[in-house]
């Protein structure tokens, strides 16, 4: 069937296709999608859409779930400059038969009767030591933005690494991660001069306030951070993910609707309740980082959930996309309401947070912020370092110094 006249795609749970996915022909605009009649309760493609047999509609693009990775910015250009003159009416249901076969999280998304594509592969260890004058990401944009399922504007793409197959196929005796293994970031060097080492340097900095985050390098000489993806099973295959836009029954343009204090109700609600206390911890040393690295960007999507199986444990996924944003845009703000404003809070403020919406003791709240202090303090002399090394990163090393200095003191009281 040629790509102009699909008006449905077959949805996968893992290996498992689980129900199709379409557009209404009675409602403009409207979306529809139902389970197959074999599907389990296991099979579920959402935490908030379980099993049943009435169809899910939804207007206005598609499903939550199906929106969550969704390119944007730079990428999804791309794609709709590759793909329009043979795609008519290129929409969303377009776009996800396009990037479906690879996406983060547990769905797959293919043709009614085909499985999703396996994608190429590429050396990671290429990329850590390329040191070309060519546009590297342009080359992998063009190879892989196809198999490239991943929301944000800052331009990425997935690839699938070589060693890592090779790893788990050894080890588990089978062909294995037939989607992509790794993130692939790279910034428009206009507009935000090197965001990659900027998100480096926060997330060591995460790391060593005690947050679980995935594995962060530079590579290219700077030109590009690589994100090994936090959804990787230990048997090979792929954990659910969940963001907060989809929790909260939002379209990915509504990613900046709601506040700090929803996503908390939100863990509570489907974070697994022996897990709830920790995922809130979690939560709370993400906020008081990236408010004392002025993140302005921690919106819904840059929050999300984990799990294997959606009738079993659920637990928050590690920490992710934190950049001092205020490197960039100076009066920048929170991107979600913190106690009813957007400006960034200092101690007393995180106190009453966490006492009231994460169920934290003043105590261990202090030891949290003491954390963040730490990792804060302990990056920045890495910060200095990587600027006796790249001359051209001074300007923004500094802006970072600066931000965190005053971060560090906020968090302090002083």
């Amino acid at each position: 069937m040629s790509m102009e006249e699909q008006q449905q795609l077959a949805i996968f749970s893992g290996q498992q296709r689980t129900g199709l996915l379409g557009r209404s022909r009675l409602q403009a605009r409207t979306y529809l999608f139902h389970y197959h009649d074999n599907a389990t309760e296991s099979d579920a493609v959402s935490l908030t859409m379980p099993l049943m047999p009435d169809q899910y509609a939804y207007q206005h693009g598609v499903h939550p779930i199906f929106q969550m990775n969704l390119p944007e910015g730079e990428l999804r250009e791309m794609l709709r400059n590759t793909f329009q003159k043979t795609v008519q009416n290129f929409d969303d249901l377009s776009l996800l038969g396009i990037v479906g076969h690879s996406q983060i999280g547990r769905v797959r998304i293919a043709p009614p009767q085909g499985e999703p594509a396996i994608m190429p592969q590429q050396s990671v260890q290429e990329l850590q030591t390329y040191s070309g004058t060519e546009d590297l990401f342009v080359e992998l944009m063009q190879r892989f933005g196809r198999y490239s399922g991943i929301s944000g504007v800052q331009p990425k793409v997935l690839i699938r690494d070589d060693a890592t197959v090779a790893a788990a196929t050894a080890e588990l005796e089978q062909v294995t991660y037939r989607d992509s293994t790794h993130i692939v970031k790279a910034w428009n060097p206009e507009r935000f001069p090197h965001l990659a080492a900027n998100e480096y340097f926060c997330m060591r900095a995460a790391e060593r306030a005690g947050l679980e985050v995935p594995e962060v390098e530079l590579a290219a000489q700077g030109r590009l951070l690589i994100v090994k993806r936090f959804d990787l099973s230990e048997r090979g295959d792929y954990r659910g993910f969940e963001d907060f836009c989809v929790l909260n029954g939002l379209a990915t343009d509504d990613k900046y609707v709601g506040s700090y204090q929803d996503i908390a109700e939100r863990i509570s609600q489907f974070v697994s309740p022996h897990r709830a206390h920790d995922a809130l911890e979690q939560f709370f040393l993400s906020l008081a980082l990236s408010c004392a690295v002025r993140n302005g960007d921690g919106h819904l999507k840059n929050f999300g959930v984990l799990y294997d199986d959606p009738e079993d444990e659920v637990w928050l996924a590690p920490a992710f996309d934190i950049v001092s944003t205020a490197v960039y845009l100076p009066n920048d703000s929170l991107a979600l309401l913190f106690g009813g404003s957007k400006f960034f809070p200092q101690r007393k403020g995180l106190v009453t947070f966490g006492r009231r919406f994460c169920g934290l003791t003043e105590r261990r709240i202090g030891q949290l912020l003491d954390w963040v202090v730490h990792g804060l303090d302990a990056t920045l002399p890495e910060i200095a370092a990587y600027q006796s090394k790249q001359p051209d990163f001074t300007e923004v090393g500094e802006r970072m110094q600066a931000i965190w200095e005053q971060g560090i003191r906020d968090l302090r009281g002083e």
